[in-house]
């Protein structure tokens, strides 16, 4: 049996799909140690991981707080431990990891949650992504945790770019990553299976008429504005629509029409399972989960992986993409009405979802395993 020990940040967007590996991990018998927020420790122990929450860090954070000290955190928790490893995973954004395995002298398997980067798709990324690079080590690495970490690189650029470990994995359909066949061996590109989250709540698809849309920004952007554009756009129309308001009350909303549910928190893959198209901001798990269930997407980025996620997702047919800012009722409604009359991108969608549920997650379990036995 092996012990490894993982690290990870405090966001859904990054965690969420490193569990099905740390599951599996552990189910061949290996001892998984999972360095996280105490947010995360139930889904961390129902994989059957133990759970090491950080150190000097709040109980009840605020974003802020999130941002500026979840690094440092995860950093002192994963040297602080006592017991000796054989391998360390890590989350790309969390890019001290590769720093942490030096120190321990183990080696470590980065994971990327979103399409992997390398000199080719930095050259095509949008200025917009760039800036958004350089904001996030200005909130998450100052002057005295590079110094605290001894980084020689402290950029998420640099590090990305040129800090690369033996084997990455990448939670994304080879057919998605851009210039995919730009990156070497030690890149290996596959999907966990999805599974439908349990859900107590019943949404009433035998009320329904199709075709049914279904609206969502994901866990961190809400905004009653756009909440109520929505409303505007599909009201008493001839779509169905499941608009999921995340911290925005649906009742706060009043004036809904009947042929719209509203929804502070629904099962995605569940809602996809019976969507004819999904309006999305484009993060990754959003993504992979529309791709999975063969859903065409109306995509609305705003930041970081997001933006090269929607230009994807228009190369590849499965979708189209609107406006973010500022919103527009009437674009909303005529693209969702195109793609619905638009049978060869469903044909795309069908296409792609079959292609992943042929592909195999037990060929990355293999690949940690095989490093681990070359390392010993």
């Amino acid at each position: 049996m092996s012990k490894i020990l993982m690290i990870n940040l405090p966001f859904s967007g990054h965690t969420n799909p490193t569990l099905q590996l740390t599951r599996e991990l552990v189910q061949r018998g290996h001892h998984v140690t999972y360095i996280n927020a105490e947010v995360f420790r139930t889904q961390i122990e129902e994989t059957g991981a133990e759970f090491v929450p950080y150190v000097n860090y709040p109980e009840n954070p605020t974003e802020k707080q999130k941002k500026t000290m979840c690094f440092m955190s995860a950093y002192d928790t994963a040297l602080s431990l006592q017991d000796k490893f054989d391998l360390l995973i890590y989350e790309m954004f969390f890019y001290p990891g590769i720093k942490i395995a030096q120190a321990l002298g183990i080696p470590c398997v980065r994971q990327f949650s979103q399409p992997a980067w390398n000199q080719n798709t930095m050259t095509d990324a949008t200025a917009i992504f760039k800036l958004s690079c350089k904001m996030i080590d200005h909130m998450v690495m100052n002057k005295k945790s590079k110094v605290h970490m001894d980084l020689k690189k402290s950029s998420l650029k640099d590090s990305v770019l040129y800090d690369k470990p033996d084997l990455n994995i990448v939670y994304v359909p080879s057919v998605f990553q851009p210039h995919q066949d730009s990156f070497d061996s030690s890149y290996v590109f596959a999907m966990p299976p999805m599974e439908d989250v349990i859900s107590k709540m019943t949404i009433p698809y035998d009320k329904m008429k199709h075709p049914i849309i279904y609206i969502s920004l994901g866990s961190i952007i809400s905004n009653r504005g756009f909440c109520k554009e929505c409303i505007r756009a599909f009201r008493n129309k001839e779509f169905s629509v499941i608009l999921n308001t995340g911290k925005i009350r649906p009742e706060s909303l009043r004036k809904i029409s009947d042929n719209i549910f509203a929804y502070s928190f629904v099962p995605q893959l569940e809602v996809l399972k019976n969507a004819d198209v999904f309006l999305t901001h484009c993060g990754m798990n959003s993504v992979n989960e529309a791709l999975w269930a063969g859903v065409p997407m109306i995509a609305m980025p705003f930041v970081n992986d997001q933006l090269s996620n929607a230009k994807r997702i228009t190369e590849l047919g499965v979708g189209k993409r609107i406006r973010s800012f500022p919103s527009s009722s009437k674009e909303m409604y005529h693209t969702a009405k195109s793609i619905i009359n638009d049978s060869s991108i469903y044909a795309r969608c069908q296409k792609v979802s079959e292609q992943l549920k042929i592909d195999s997650f037990v060929d990355v379990v293999n690949k940690v395993e095989n490093l681990l036995t070359s390392c010993n």
